[in-house]
C-alpha cells in the first residue's frame, strides 16, 4: 500500500481527529498515488497514523477514514452508515426525514446521504469518494431498506476537480414528489429538481425556534423562501400573513404546493425576484413586518469571499429593519463556515445603529443533529442562525 509521509510534527492534528492531509502537510510519498486509492499516512519515521483515500486534484491530497489499522471495505462502510442511522432514531420523533450521513461529522468526508420518507437522497462531494460509491450504495440499501435512492452529485466542486456532475436514478424509483412530515408540517418534496438535495433539512432548529414567536397577528416575511420552509411554519402556526421571496420560480411553485397541502388559511403571497429588490419595494409601499428570516444560499465559498458576504448581509439587514415593526424579530442566517456568528452580530449591530434600533438578542442556534459538528473539524459547523428583537 502507498504510504503518504508527513511533515515532522504534522500528524499531531491528525491524531487530533483532523481529516484533511493537505499537500503542504506531505514530506514524501512512497508508491504510486491515483485519485481514490487507499492510502496509509504514516510520520516523518514511518509510524502508522492513520488510512483514507486520495483526492489527487484538490489541496487535500488524502480524506482519511480511520486512525487505526483496519481494512477499507464492505464492512467498514456498511458499519459506518449504520452507526450514523442508529444515532439518528432520536430524530425520527419529529420528523419523517433527515440527513442520515453527514460527511466530514459521521466519518466520510464529501459523502451526504438525505433520507425523505423511503426514499434516498445521495451526494458524492469529491471525486475521491467515487472508488467507494458501490459499497456505499450495498451500505444504504441494507440500512435503509429504501425503495428508490437518487444521485444528487450536481456539485460546483466536482467540477472543480475535474470530474462530471451526476444525477439520476441508481436504485428503485422515484417519485415526482414524496411528502416531507417535520414538526407536524408537511412539506412536498422534489428530489429530482428540487434545491440541494430536494430541502434544506439543516433549518429544523430555527423553524422550531421561532414557532413560539408566531401568533395569529403575526406578519411574517420569509426572504430567501426555497420552497417555503419558514413560511409554512409561521402559516401552520396561525400567522396572518406571510410574504415568501425567492428569485427562483419553481422553489415559489413548490412553496405554493405546500401551502395547498398543508391546508393553511393565512393570507400567503409570493413574490419572485431579486430579494433586494424586493425589499426596496415593500419599503417605498410602507409595508410592516412582526418577523423577517434572511436566510441566503451560500456566497461566501471561500474566506477572501467574507468582505463581500458581510457587505450583502449589512444591505440586507439594513432594508429589513426599516420594514420590521417595533418587538419585531429579524433572523439572520448564514449556510457558510467561512461567515461566523461574530460576523452575523457584528453586520446586524452596524445595520441597527444606521437605523437607530436596540436589539435584544433572543436566541442563537446552529444546525441540528443529524448535521453533526465535530469539535475538532471546525468545518462541519457551516449553518449560524442569529435572532434578535427590535426592542
Amino acid at each position: 500500500m502507498t504510504k503518504i509521509y508527513l511533515v515532522k510534527e504534522k500528524e499531531k492534528k491528525i491524531l487530533n481527529f483532523y481529516p484533511n492531509v493537505y499537500k503542504d502537510d506531505v514530506f514524501n510519498v512512497v508508491g504510486n498515488v491515483e485519485n481514490g486509492d487507499i492510502v496509509d499516512v504514516v510520520d516523518k519515521e514511518g509510524a502508522f497514523v492513520g488510512r483514507g483515500y486520495v483526492t489527487a486534484n484538490t489541496s487535500a491530497l488524502v480524506r482519511l477514514l480511520t486512525l487505526d489499522d483496519e481494512k477499507i471495505d464492505s464492512k467498514f462502510i456498511f458499519k459506518k452508515i449504520e452507526d450514523a442511522y442508529i444515532k439518528r432514531r432520536e430524530v425520527l420523533k419529529e420528523t419523517n426525514s433527515f440527513r442520515g450521513f453527514y460527511s466530514e461529522g459521521d466519518g466520510i468526508p464529501g459523502l451526504i446521504i438525505d433520507c425523505f420518507d423511503k426514499y434516498i437522497s445521495l451526494q458524492i462531494r469529491n471525486s475521491g469518494l467515487e472508488t467507494l460509491k458501490d459499497e456505499i450504495i450495498k451500505a444504504i440499501k441494507k440500512v435503509y431498506k429504501p425503495n428508490g435512492i437518487y444521485e444528487r452529485s450536481d456539485v460546483e466542486n466536482r467540477t472543480i476537480e475535474g470530474v462530471e456532475q451526476k444525477t439520476g436514478i441508481i436504485y428503485g424509483e422515484i417519485p415526482q414528489r414524496v411528502i416531507m412530515e417535520d414538526n407536524h408540517v408537511k412539506y412536498s418534496i422534489d428530489i429530482v429538481d428540487g434545491q440541494k438535495t430536494g430541502f434544506f433539512l439543516d433549518q429544523r432548529e430555527s423553524r422550531k425556534f421561532i414557532k413560539n414567536y408566531i401568533t395569529k397577528e403575526t406578519r411574517f416575511l420569509d426572504v430567501f423562501s426555497s420552497s417555503g420552509g419558514f413560511s409554512m411554519r409561521a402559516l401552520k402556526d396561525g400567522a396572518r400573513t406571510v410574504t415568501a421571496i425567492d428569485k427562483d420560480s419553481y422553489a415559489l411553485t413548490l412553496a405554493q404546493e405546500n401551502y395547498n397541502l398543508n391546508e393553511c388559511q393565512g393570507n400567503f403571497q409570493l413574490k419572485e425576484g431579486d430579494a433586494l429588490m424586493m425589499l426596496d419595494t415593500l419599503i417605498s409601499g410602507g409595508k410592516k413586518f412582526d418577523i423577517i428570516t434572511l436566510d441566503p444560499p451560500t456566497m461566501v465559498k471561500k474566506r477572501i469571499d467574507v468582505k463581500r458576504g458581510r457587505d450583502f448581509f449589512y444591505d440586507l439587514c439594513d432594508k429589513s429593519f426599516k420594514l420590521l415593526e417595533k418587538n419585531g424579530i429579524l433572523g439572520v442566517i448564514t449556510c457558510s463556515y467561512y461567515m461566523v456568528l461574530q460576523d452575523l452580530i457584528e453586520v446586524t449591530r452596524m445595520a441597527a445603529s444606521k437605523n437607530k434600533k436596540r436589539l435584544e438578542v433572543i436566541g442563537v442556534n446552529y444546525q441540528p443533529q443529524d448535521h453533526p459538528w465535530i469539535l475538532h473539524v471546525p468545518e462541519t459547523l457551516y449553518l449560524k442562525a442569529l435572532w434578535v428583537k427590535n426592542s
